[in-house]
């Protein structure tokens, strides 16, 4: 049976043998190989990291995709003063260290343009910046990790209209090729990358906003290994980010309630439910947007978004407990560290 959770620390039952090879709708053209991909996914072209080296302090009101500077941190004098209550629901950001300096890094969307850039950090302070591919028109960015194991963080895409999924490999911030990944069913969308069995290659975690209920999908690069459930959220509750919170080697999930601004970490072993605590509850007009290890203490750490005034903050934590923080930078208009 399908279980559902009625609290924050809410059981339920496995229901065994779910998401089989057989039940993923896979296209006959998978194994075509590349040659039909960019025909049929129109990739984009526009794959440059930044010819000028971008300095902090700058700021840039360039947000075309034609664009040769990436966009610079916002003067924090022209950031909204007041905190408002647009909070973002049901959004999270994408973080990789794509400069391998063991820091993550910011990947930026425009709206406008579908342009991508990352921001290199050192912890909460902006070093550089390069554009990154645009997604194409009806596909979403919603993860980032190394599914080829080259030491390069890539892109994973999902097209809510086809539920299809892809891989765009990447070199840093530039696009070098892309492969289709498995073909979600209908109800579920792509939400997270994480590896959850320790085999080395990152795994979907897929979200069913109808029941609430999580699955992870177990991949070999691109390619469908097998499938299980994971733990249903409670109503009112996102699924933000996905970390080792308890150093146990195993990935949890990171929980936001945009009703009350209360954070929660799920704590897994494998797909499976161990149990729950609460995390920091975030100020009015903030969002958790997502997790990384900010200060290299192998803490995961909170990343916090003000989509009103754009800008962003790094909450330090000990497992689930708050122990400092400080602001990131400051996005310029027309960018946000999240949407499509």
């Amino acid at each position: 049976m399908i279980r559902k959770t009625s609290s924050i620390t809410g059981k339920r039952t496995q229901r065994p043998g779910f998401l089989r090879a057989g039940s993923i709708i896979f296209a006959s053209s998978f194994a075509l190989g590349f040659s039909a991909l960019a025909g049929n996914m129109n990739l984009p072209e526009q794959n440059m990291g930044s010819s000028n080296a971008p300095q902090p302090g700058e700021t840039t009101e360039q947000t075309q995709a034609d664009s040769q500077t990436a966009p610079q941190p916002a003067d924090l004098s022209e950031a909204a003063a007041g905190i408002g209550d647009n909070v973002l629901t049901g959004a999270w950001a994408t973080l990789g260290d794509f400069n391998n300096d063991g820091h993550p890094d910011y990947v930026l969307r425009n709206g406008s343009t579908l342009q991508t850039a990352i921001w290199y950090l050192n912890n909460n302070v902006f070093i550089g910046g390069a554009l990154g591919p645009s997604i194409r028109v009806g596909w979403s960015l919603d993860g980032v990790a190394d599914f080829n194991r080259n030491a390069h963080p890539d892109y994973a895409l999902f097209n809510p209209g086809t539920d299809q999924t892809a891989i765009w490999y990447m070199s840093g911030p530039t696009r070098v090729s892309a492969a289709f990944g498995p073909t979600l069913p209908d109800g579920w969308e792509l939400r997270q990358t994480a590896d959850f069995n320790g085999d080395g290659f990152p795994d979907y975690v897929l979200f069913n906003s109808t029941s609430n209920q999580t699955a992870i999908w177990y991949l070999n690069n691109n390619v469908y290994v097998s499938g299980a459930f994971g733990p249903t959220l409670p109503v009112n509750w996102s699924l933000v980010g996905v970390a080792d919170f308890d150093g146990n080697g195993h990935r949890d999930y990171v929980l936001f309630n945009v009703s009350n601004h209360q954070t929660a970490i799920w704590y897994l072993s494998g797909s499976t439910f161990i149990r729950g605590a609460y995390g920091p509850t975030i100020p009015s007009g903030w969002a958790l947007v997502a997790t990384a290890d900010f200060n290299g203490d192998v803490h995961p750490d909170y990343l916090l978004y003000n989509p009103a005034s754009r800008q962003t903050a790094i909450w330090y934590l000990n497992n689930n407990v708050f122990v400092g923080g400080a602001f990131g930078p400051t996005l310029p208009a027309g960018w946000s560290l999240v949407g499509p």
